[in-house]
């Protein structure tokens, strides 16, 4: 035979031999015993029978560290050098001290035999395999250096396009044989979804071809990601509308229904953080637990997702009946812009303007304390008629959340008060203020798209983004 065949990739099983009764392996680089080949440097592991000295003759503080093998090893290494394979451990050690001649020249015979043997009959059924892949990307996984090899060679061709998720060894193999390469994002299916293959190589004689088949696939994925926000966009405005339709908007004073499901548009957000497949949401819900009534509502916008919990903005004095709790909370304005809502049904978030000076000093007096030690803080308490209306649409919030890379909890995130405002038909849309340390302060539009939000438990959920849960999770990020 002219050449050995290459021994990887290996398709076939171990071939097996018995000589003097004792069964050998070969994986076509060497005889194995028991899963162990034959080791030249055996006596390295074996354990000293005397400490290590200085020179000075005292016994060295650190002896050498050796590690240790099981008996199957020692027996494997003496069957390799015709020695017994009987006995202890300390008695299979002693026969290789006293005697390492070196493997027996009848095993080095056969290993020799069966490595050729083993890669005459890898290579072979390598070949049937090869013959039957039917996509480039088959072969280029299966044997990356044969499939460049018989593709590139000689032929010149325009580049060609793997949707693989092996591209590490594709590149250096591509180095190898000076072929141009490049990795690029694929494009999104119709639907806006991630392919199942996210990244393709691109590969090719010509570097220039092949840069212009990247801005070809760039191009694509630009109108595939584009159509797709476009049709999220469309199913987004229906389900609003067909929402507001069946709304009843014939009392122009009356209080509005915000909870629900509101799709939530962030630019900052969006563009920093977001992904085709990404977008910001909010479901607002209440809830009356023990007769005592909050708003609060679950919130994703794109790298920080956790729980508002809303303030009322109805001056105590005014309200139909007292919250649940001993002191109430006025109103503080946040200022935010009111673009993206309609006049209709947006109105002043206090009625008397003289009133926005005592209310402003009523919020620092009596205003939040992270240090109370109610299971809620008493401002996140409404009264049962509290909700927004055209009179107050603007509703001040407290958050707590994670970051959605690696969890970690914004501490001391519920320090910041901000603020969303209600408005459109029927208080259908909204704008709001989000401020966080990664973020900074943002805005935020919305449109309600579902009439009802999933329960839940604010006091929980809030709960779970405090300090304790804070250290619980970066100790075990650490561990």
């Amino acid at each position: 035979m002219d050449k050995i065949p290459d021994l990887r990739p290996i398709v076939i099983p171990a071939l097996e031999h018995r000589m003097d009764g004792k069964l050998f392996t070969c994986l076509g680089n060497g005889l194995q015993k028991d899963g162990h080949p034959f080791d030249e440097h055996v006596k390295s592991y074996l354990p000293l029978l005397e400490p290590v000295l200085t020179k000075a003759g005292k016994v060295k503080v650190h002896q050498p560290q050796i590690r240790k093998q099981p008996k199957s090893y020692w027996m494997a290494q003496c069957v390799f050098r015709s020695l017994p394979q009987t006995g202890t451990v300390v008695e299979l050690q002693q026969q290789l001290r006293s005697s390492d001649t070196g493997m027996n020249t009848g095993l080095k015979e056969l290993e020799e035999n069966l490595n050729l043997e083993f890669r005459i009959k890898n290579a072979s059924a390598r070949d049937e395999k090869w013959k039957l892949m039917e996509t480039l990307e088959a072969k280029a996984e299966a044997h990356p250096k044969r499939f460049l090899v018989e593709h590139f060679s000689p032929r010149q061709g325009p580049p060609i396009v793997l949707k693989t998720h092996h591209r590490s060894e594709l590149h250096q193999e591509c180095e190898n044989h000076n072929l141009a390469h490049v990795s690029v994002d694929a494009p999104r299916n119709p639907d806006g979804s991630r392919p199942d293959v996210d990244r393709w190589i691109v590969i090719g004689k010509d570097s220039s071809a092949v840069h212009e088949k990247i801005r070809e696939i760039s191009h694509e994925a630009t109108r595939v990601r584009q159509h797709a926000e476009e049709l999220r966009a469309e199913r987004t405005m229906k389900l609003h509308e067909d929402l507001v339709s069946t709304a009843d908007l014939s009392r122009k004073n009356t209080a509005w229904d915000v909870t629900g499901s509101w799709a939530i548009s962030c630019p900052s957000m969006e563009e920093q953080w977001g992904e085709n497949d990404s977008g910001c949401s909010l479901d607002i819900m209440v809830t009356v637990s023990d007769g005592k009534k909050q708003m609060a509502a679950n919130f994703d916008f794109i790298a920080i997702t956790g729980i508002f919990r809303f303030i009322s903005p109805v001056p105590s004095e005014r309200r139909t009946e007292k919250p649940q709790s001993s002191k109430s909370v006025a109103p503080t304005r946040v200022g935010i812009g009111r673009a993206g809502l309609s006049d209709k049904g947006v109105g002043e978030n206090v009625a008397d303007e003289e009133d926005e000076d005592d209310d402003e000093e009523s919020f620092e007096e009596d205003g939040y304390d992270e240090d109370s030690e109610s299971p809620t803080p008493e401002e996140f308490y409404l009264s049962m008629s509290d909700r927004p209306s055209p009179k107050y649409p603007t509703w001040n919030y407290r958050w707590r959340g994670e970051e959605t890379g690696e969890g970690e909890i914004q501490l001391y995130s519920d320090e910041k008060l901000c603020s969303v405002t209600f408005g459109g038909p029927g208080g259908t849309k909204l704008v709001g203020v989000f401020d966080s340390d990664l973020t900074g302060r943002v805005e935020f539009t919305g449109i309600k798209t579902g009439q009802t939000a999933g329960g839940g438990d604010p006091d929980y959920e809030w709960h779970s983004f405090n300090e304790e849960a804070y250290e619980r999770a970066r100790e075990g990020r650490w561990h």
